[in-house]
């Protein structure tokens, strides 16, 4: 574009007519070409064609031109892109897989590369990212301010190192591109047959030149709204249950068997607004013959609203199990037994599948459920800045020189969820419910039924019963759940999202292009870039669990008649506040929740009441009188500076029919990261209420220890039986001044006769919690003045650096003039997770989830991370079998190694609680083996429940102190110390994918008439990817599973069948792909997606010369979106003899995708969002 004058400059993008050579040379590139433009010119014949299948036709003009394997995308016109959206274009290039998200496609998969592994820019300047890492989301961008999308799959030296999968740059229109000026207007409308919804697009372009053409500017705008309605069935886990009695697929009765069983079964109505807002534009400038300057900018903004309520059905808590007469219930009345005088149908209420090792139905007297409610908002803003000068300096060599800015910013709007579990309906209430059946007063289970498919949930229809209206914990009730109960309903968790991420780069960069003549050298370029990465993160959660503020609340019978109120004092737990007291009279807004995933209407789909965050945290805690306490350890910066320089030598020989490059590319990587390790324990709101099991130990060891003096009874009355302790820490909070109580005469600790089994409950006991990282510690000098100790963090540092070469070669071989093979060969890099590099480590304890085989989990960072290396091979052949039809085949081989692994297992650990973490931390020994643990357990002095533990503690709630293994008497205490599920990042072996990409394009116009106007474009691949063999690194004996890449499924393809005739359009599109991996660890187990396929139709009608109107329907045959689970190292209880000694076998079903035999019928999401419609009429000014 240097060196000629402006109206050579121009680019025939009018009306995206195409300027084609229908030359059996057209990619020849004789000397004689180079020498005579003119006598170029005077041959080459000028053929318009425009809409769908001149952006075809570019597409492949582009492909057969260029030096590398690519596939590149355009649009119809000016503001006009075929696709509505960026990630749904781009999943019509073979190898491009996309994600999804409310039926928009948001991030891309490319030859097995997962989003974070795939450079993106646009206009050149390389986009960052709300993500925590550096994946793009492309819903943030309107299509419609592209003219044309190109993906580079083998790379060259002068291309920008990162990507594994491919390099895709985002092109917008230049001012001087065109011929005329434009202006444009585009009005759409859009409407959902799920959300019923009605939204709109308005887009336009206006461009203008002057100063004889030197000069112009082009602007483009668009404003859209996009509402979405999904409907979901999702289970949050799956874990181990031991079931006593059921009928297993048969219809035969199974006893004392092991299966995987969901924990809860969630419906869900999401309703989520997601709404752009974007202005680019252009500033181009020739000053010269020899200068051009272009000045690129683009702003967007993308808000998103999520309005979600879900009802759940939960079977928590297994060691409550249903009646067996006789025999004392789990569950008990003031610390005494109860015991029942007749049997739960057990057998009745339970069924499995022995093949799939699954509970398909589970039915319990103690299981509950609930509601949520989650107001959610977040707005993303992206800038985008570069300016380029192209300098010709001499005959032979120009330079390219420019700086670029690129900025994404995430900011929560409102972000709170609302947990309501039928908390006064509590379960003692049920011990009096009767035999199921018995009229009135016969309990009505609870639980899922998932025999027929979709599970689907089961509860009854029964009412509390308040004997005291002011005391909830005296009610009853003969039914374990009923949805449509709103006054058994109470808050369990109230939780505040506010999460800020700052992405921030700055580019300098220089190319050259040196002409030469030396041994088939045609050209030399080079050139160096720099670039500077900020990325923060601050990702806080507070669980707002006890009121700020007095609230006054109505009191109701049995009758729902007033009886009087209550005014609930600041610090009170929130589950104290009315349901009623923030339901809105807001009727549902379906009446169709849920029957199109197949769940027919019942209490849980026609709708409940409706509660309002806002309105709660109003009432408990004021508009701006939020305590919050941020954790430290969920904020992080990250640093990076890239440098790379290179050098590429462009070749011909043959006459121009062997064409190439060859060149290295030489890069160097500094990275600093600042966060905050932290350890957060686990506390039961304001009461505390933990307990140790290796202090309870010593409490009921009489033989060692002396009989606590001091009476059960609590000594003072007030709000936490707590103070009341033994130690010596208690307060006597009776008199106007606290006094320090004595503790007991006989020392600490002693025999406790309360702490035996049965013999009283944790209100009791609370004098021997374990405070010594209580949430409210009031124990210190001032209980006046308490302390939050359940959160520790110290600040932490990272640093690495890291420099490579990246060689690469292309070979273009042009067989005959329609046929082109290609070979390449490659090194590329990708560059650790950004998130990945934050230093230190994250500790939650949980002690809330008894059916966990983990009570907890830590987050192992690593900021050594090193780059991701794939060594290349490309191999293709390419047929333009006529002007405008093409024939393609490509292999590709990619050799990963270095490949970032988020590794899992479960692990015990070394006890924090008494570490003073303020101090440097080792954090080579946090992480304990099971023969580190039991030659610690060894130490007398490690188990006696008194400081620093032989592990950390599995501390219990205070259902713990009735289970059974708080109570073990034997001498392995190894099932006292705590297991994590921890997960640790680190560089794997490698993996390995190969893929062919088959491509199939035409234009009928060799038919008769209207059917002239035909034309069909088809692709597909295949993708066969597998991680290297190795080991986990927590544990040595433990092999990782041989899995393929995430979101990578092995068969992908388009088809997309068009008819186009004076102006006026038809297409229809498919999309489909199998089934693939999406999360390769996921709670003891890996998640998988069906595969799908999608069918898209467009029609558009020219009114006129300029003016037309289009409709287009997404999604035609409204298609859902299921996930499924498989195990990989859940324990059933399986076991080999290895040397004589029974080992434990995990129970890993392996990989569904290439073993038939392994189960997909565990549904874990369940989803759909329904049919899209939209029309709209574009005008040409």
């Amino acid at each position: 574009m240097l060196g000629i004058t402006p109206s050579a400059y121009v680019g025939a993008q009018e009306n995206n007519d195409i300027e084609r050579q229908i030359s059996s040379s057209e990619t020849k590139v004789s000397e004689k070409e180079k020498q005579s433009k003119k006598e170029d010119e005077e041959t080459v014949e000028v053929i318009t064609v425009s809409g769908f299948k001149g952006s075809l036709i570019k597409s492949m003009s582009q492909k057969r031109n260029s030096k590398n394997v690519s596939d590149s995308i355009f649009s119809e016109d000016i503001g006009k892109s075929t696709d509505q959206n960026i990630a749904d274009a781009l999943s019509r290039v073979t190898g491009v897989s996309v994600q999804s998200e409310d039926g928009e496609g948001t991030r891309i998969t490319v030859r097995g590369a997962n989003p974070n592994q795939n450079m993106i820019t646009l206009n050149g300047v390389q986009l960052t990212s709300s993500d925590f890492n550096q994946a793009v989301d492309l819903s943030a961008f309107s299509s419609d301010i592209l003219s044309s999308i190109n993906v580079v799959k083998t790379p060259s030296a002068d291309h920008d190192e990162g990507s594994l999968g491919a390099s895709i740059s985002l092109n917008t229109t230049r001012p001087l591109d065109i011929k005329n000026d434009r202006r444009a207007l585009t009005i759409q409308g859009r409407y959902n047959d799920f959300s019923e919804n009605e939204d709109y697009k308005i887009s336009g372009v206006f461009s203008e030149k002057f100063l004889d053409e030197r000069f112009g500017f082009i602007i483009q705008g668009y404003t859209e709204t996009n509402s979405v309605r999904r409907d979901e069935m999702r289970i949050n886990d799956f874990q181990k249950r031991d079931i006593a009695a059921a009928y297993d697929q048969n219809g035969n009765i199974v006893t004392d068997y092991t299966a995987i069983a969901p924990t809860e079964v969630e419906y869900s109505l999401f309703q989520n607004d997601r709404d752009r807002f974007g202005v680019n534009g252009s500033l181009q400038y020739l000053p010269t013959d020899t200068t051009n300057i272009v000045l690129d900018f683009n702003y967007s903004q993308f808000s998103s609203e999520q309005y979600t309520n879900g009802i759940i059905v939960r079977n928590a808590f297994p060691e409550r199990e249903n009646f067996v007469e006789g025999e004392a219930s789990a569950v008990q009345i003031d610390g005494q037994d109860f015991i029942p005088t007749f049997s739960d149908p057990t057998l009745d209420w339970t069924n499995v599948d022995t093949d799939t090792r699954t509970v398909t139905r589970q039915l319990r007297r103690f299981a509950d459920g609930g509601y949520r409610h989650t107001d959610r908002g977040e707005d993303t803003s992206n800038i985008q800045l570069g300016l380029t000068l192209e300098q010709e300096l001499t005959y032979n060599l120009r330079m390219e020189a420019g700086a670029n800015y690129s900025k994404t910013s995430e900011r929560p709007d409102q972000s709170f969820t609302v947990y309501l579990l039928n908390g006064a309906n509590p379960a003692m209430g049920r011990l009096y419910a009767g035999p199921e059946g018995e009229p009135h007063t016969g309990i009505q289970p609870a639980g899922y039924d998932c025999t027929s498919g979709v599970c689907q949930m089961v509860f009854g229809d029964g009412l509390i019963s308040e004997n005291d209206p002011f005391n909830q914990f005296d009610n009853t009730s003969n039914t374990a759940w009923n949805p449509d109960d709103i006054a058994s309903h109470n808050t369990n968790n109230f939780r505040l999202l506010d999460r800020e991420v700052d992405d921030e780069q700055e580019t300098f960069f220089v190319d050259f292009d040196w002409d030469v003549e030396f041994a088939g050298i045609t050209q030399v370029e080079f050139g160096a870039k720099y670039r500077k990465r900020v990325k923060t993160v601050d990702d806080q959660f507070y669980d707002l669990n006890n009121t700020s503020r007095a609230v006054t609340v109505d009191i109701f019978d049995a009758d729902g008649n007033l009886v009087g109120q209550q005014v609930l004092q600041e610090g009170q737990n929130l589950g104290t506040v009315p349901t009623a007291n923030y339901t809105l009279s807001d009727a549902f807004p379906y009446d169709n929740f849920m029957q199109s995933l197949g769940v027919p209407m019942s209490a849980a789909t026609d709708g409940w009441p409706l509660v309002s965050a806002q309105l709660l945290q109003e009432q408990a805690f004021g508009i701006d009188n939020l305590a919050l306490n941020p954790d430290p350890g969920n904020y992080r910066e990250t640093e990076l500076k890239h440098q790379a320089a290179y050098v590429k030598f462009n070749y011909e020989y043959l006459d121009g029919r062997l064409t190439g490059d060859v060149g290295v590319r030489y890069i160097k990587t500094e990275s600093s990261s600042l966060g905050n390790s932290s350890a957060r324990f686990a506390g039961d709101n304001v009461f505390g209420r933990v307990f140790d099991p290796f202090m309870f130990r010593q409490l009921r060891d009489f033989v060692n220890n002396p009989e606590c003096q001091i009476p059960g009874n609590p000594r003072i009355v007030d709000q936490f039986a707590g103070y009341n302790r033994l130690d010596g820490l208690g307060w006597d909070l009776t008199g106007d001044t606290p006094v320090r109580l004595a503790a007991d005469p006989s020392g600490y600790p002693c025999y406790d006769p309360l702490a035996l089994q049965g013999a009283a409950g944790s209100f009791f006991l609370s004098r021997h919690e374990d405070i010594s990282r209580h949430p409210f510690y009031v124990w210190g000098d001032d209980p006046n003045n308490p302390e939050d100790r359940s959160l520790v963090s110290f600040a932490t540092e990272g640093a690495n650096e890291y420099d490579m070469f990246l060689p690469s070669l292309n070979i273009n071989y042009q067989v005959s003039d329609d046929l082109i093979s290609r070979f390449a060969v490659s090194k590329t890099i990708s560059r650790p997770n950004i998130d990945s590099l934050r230093p230190g480590f994250n500790l939650n304890e949980n002690f809330w989830s008894p059916n966990d085989a983990a009570s907890g989990n830590i987050n192992l960072f690593n900021p050594e991370l090193m780059p991701q290396e794939s060594n290349n091979l490309d191999i293709s052949l390419e047929w333009y079998f006529n002007d405008t039809s093409l024939l393609s085949a490509a292999f590709f081989y990619k050799d990963l190694s270095n490949f970032e692994e988020r590794e899992a297992a479960l692990v015990y650990a070394e006890d924090l609680r008494h570490v003073d973490l303020t101090q440097p931390y080792d954090v080579g020994g946090l992480i304990l083996t099971e023969a580190q643990v039991r030659e610690n357990l060894q130490n007398p002095d490690a188990i006696d429940g008194v400081g620093y533990a032989a592990c950390f503690p599995d501390r219990g709630n205070i259902s713990d102190l009735q289970a059974d293994w708080w109570f073990d008497e034997s001498d392995d205490l190894i099932g006292w110390c705590s297991q994590f599920t921890a997960t640790r990042l680190r560089n794997g072996a490698g993996a390995s994918i190969k893929g062919l990409e088959l491509s199939y394009q035409q234009t009928y116009d060799f038919l008769p008439g209207i059917w002239s106007g035909l034309g069909a474009q088809v692709n597909y691949t295949y993708q066969d990817s597998k991680t290297d063999a190795e080991f986990s690194s927590f544990d040595s004996t433990q092999a990782l599973p041989q899995y393929p890449q995430a979101w990578t499924p092995e068969h992908s393809y388009n088809a997309t069948v068009f008819w186009e005739k004076g102006g006026h359009q038809i297409r229809l599109a498919m999309r489909g792909k199998s089934d693939e991996l999406i999360q390769r660890t996921w709670n003891e187990g890996s998640l998988w997606r069906d595969g799908s396929l999608l069918f898209d139709l467009t029609a558009s009608y020219q009114i006129s010369k300029t003016m037309r109107v289009s409709f287009q329907a997404i999604n035609l045959t409204d298609e859902e979106t299921r996930n499924y689970f498989t195990s990989r190292t859940i324990n059933l209880g399986d076991t080999q003899i290895i040397d004589g000694q029974e080992v434990a076998v995990l129970y890993d079903e392996g990989n569904p995708l290439e073993d038939s035999s392994v189960t997909q019928s565990r549904t874990q999401q369940l989803y759909k969002t329904g049919r899209t419609f939209r029309l709209d009429l574009r005008i040409d000014f």
